[in-house]
């Protein structure tokens, strides 16, 4: 029967996902409380001492994300937003706010729990930083129409109930010509099919009704989550009205296969890496 686990395949995020589906009123409440209860730090999802507190633990999720990330230490450049109002969407512990303000971005940053608005505000007060840093769900965003010069949105998309709604949210808030940049998790990726084909085979979920998509449940974080292929990520950018530019493929530090040597792990990163990163923007000559 779908769905019934053991004590081995009862990971933290099968837990999760059940314990918050008893309680909550309706989905998209099961989708904020999974994340109150396991918010984004970078941390081990196990761990116990997953929240930040000090300005060296915010510091430390800094340095994390950007020793792992060679998109983000090496192909973006947080200084061209100076004046810019920049919109981090999802800012979870506010690293990314934080790095952008310090570049001399207007920025706001949302997230749909009080766990992230507390982090970030927190971090941005550690580091002396203005920024406004509201609660606020991605489907029904509260700004006006053209508010914003640019997006960020950095993990954060693939795990929205309704993507479309949010992506919808995105080019209404956006200036026209504004533009933006969001990761999610690429379908055609080595994590994708190894993680899925070791859950199916191995751990036996193929014949418990799981599919390639519905097994991610046990190894993905959040309630919702989907891994998407360029052209499913453009076709849905195009949908509301957005146009794709440019596509990065990327992973973080870790190798993608244990063993391989580093010159096949590099390129299996830049073309099956877990990352789908994309550049998009607003038409410059269309109303808000």
């Amino acid at each position: 029967m779908k769905g019934r686990t053991n004590g081995q395949d009862d990971t933290v995020f099968i837990r999760t996902k059940t314990d918050v589906g008893k309680v909550a009123q309706d989905t998209q409440d099961s989708n904020r409380m999974w994340w109150e209860r396991l918010p984004m730090t970078y941390a081990d999802w196990e761990g116990q001492n997953r929240i930040p507190k000090t300005e060296l633990d915010f510091k430390g999720i800094e340095d994390e994300v950007f020793s792992q990330s060679p998109f983000l230490r090496t192909k973006f450049d947080f200084s061209r937003f100076k004046g810019q109002r920049v919109l981090d969407l999802g800012c979870g512990s506010g690293v990314f706010s934080c790095c952008l303000a310090k570049h001399g971005a207007v920025v706001t940053g949302i997230d749909l729990t009080e766990a992230g608005i507390n982090m970030a505000k927190s971090n941005t007060r550690a580091q002396g930083l203005n920024v406004s840093i509201i609660r606020m769900d991605a489907e029904k965003m509260a700004f006006a129409d053209a508010s914003f010069d640019y997006v960020f949105s950095w993990g954060v998309l693939h795990h929205t109930k309704h993507m479309n709604d949010a992506l919808t949210e995105v080019h209404r808030v956006l200036k026209p010509g504004g533009r933006g940049l969001m990761m999610v998790y690429h379908k055609n990726s080595v994590v994708y099919y190894v993680h899925g084909l070791f859950w199916l085979l191995l751990k036996g979920k193929l014949f418990s009704g799981y599919s390639l998509k519905s097994v991610q449940d046990f190894y993905t974080d959040g309630y919702y989550h989907r891994y998407l292929s360029k052209s499913e990520l453009a076709m849905r950018l195009k949908s509301v009205g957005l146009k794709s530019n440019r596509f990065f493929v990327t992973q973080y530090r870790k190798k993608i296969l244990p063993l391989i040597p580093n010159w096949l792990d590099q390129a299996l990163k830049n073309r099956f890496g877990m990352c789908l990163i994309v550049e998009f923007e607003k038409a410059a000559d269309e109303s808000a």
